[in-house]
């Protein structure tokens, strides 16, 4: 995404949520806090893939992000050629003007230089609609990784964060509820192979998507 284009994303998501508080902090409807599990009990063995770590949100970047439970686990694939990063966001309500944080706004933050970036639809093994993800190459110095990420509003899955933010208001009002979370998978590009670790990513969304929708259902 260039500056331009990015620039304008970013303009059209604080027009967003200037209108989401007004409207959160006006609407006299109560909000549902849905009960969700603990993402910490989230499988560890996930078809050929197996958990090997967790790791925790550094305590900067935990104040910055302000989740109300979230998941970095990383899972070897069954032949241990791949290595895939889960990461799971989640918050409980918006109304508190905490949100889910684009990759692509954070991880140039962090160093990493943007390749590529493209909307993808994934097939999904249980046979339910395409997952529209956002799939982004990214290096930091000799490294690259691939990288797919989607959100949830509600029972709602899009690749866009300002589509999720904009079903946030009628999820408020039909449903109750403006929980959300973003779903971020990292693969590392070895030996400059993108399309191994291309299938290796959208192997492993395939396997974890329907689990992790299945809980904002």
């Amino acid at each position: 995404m260039n500056a331009f284009f990015r620039d304008r994303a970013a303009l059209l998501a604080t027009v967003i949520l200037v209108g989401q508080a007004v409207v959160y902090y006006t609407n006299p409807a109560k909000e549902v806090i849905p009960s969700m599990a603990p993402w910490s009990e989230f499988p560890s063995t996930v078809k050929d893939w197996k958990a090997v770590s967790d790791t925790p949100l550094d305590r900067e970047v935990l104040d910055v992000l302000q989740p109300d439970d979230y998941l970095i686990r990383d899972y070897i694939s069954g032949d241990r050629n791949q290595v895939a990063s889960l990461f799971v966001g989640y918050f409980s309500s918006r109304r508190n003007g905490h949100n889910p944080h684009s990759p692509e706004w954070c991880l140039p933050g962090a160093g990493w230089k943007s390749l590529s970036t493209r909307v993808v639809s994934i097939p999904i093994a249980s046979g339910t609609r395409p997952l529209p993800a956002n799939e982004y190459l990214i290096e930091k110095g000799m490294s690259k990784d691939l990288v797919l990420y989607w959100y949830h509003q509600g029972g709602r899955t899009v690749s866009s964060d300002l589509a999720a933010q904009i079903y946030a208001l009628p999820d408020l009002i039909v449903h109750g509820r403006t929980d959300a979370a973003l779903v971020r998978i990292i693969v590392p590009v070895r030996g400059g192979d993108v399309a191994s670790a291309r299938i290796a990513a959208r192997d492993f969304a395939g396997r974890v998507y329907p689990i992790i929708h299945g809980r904002f259902s």
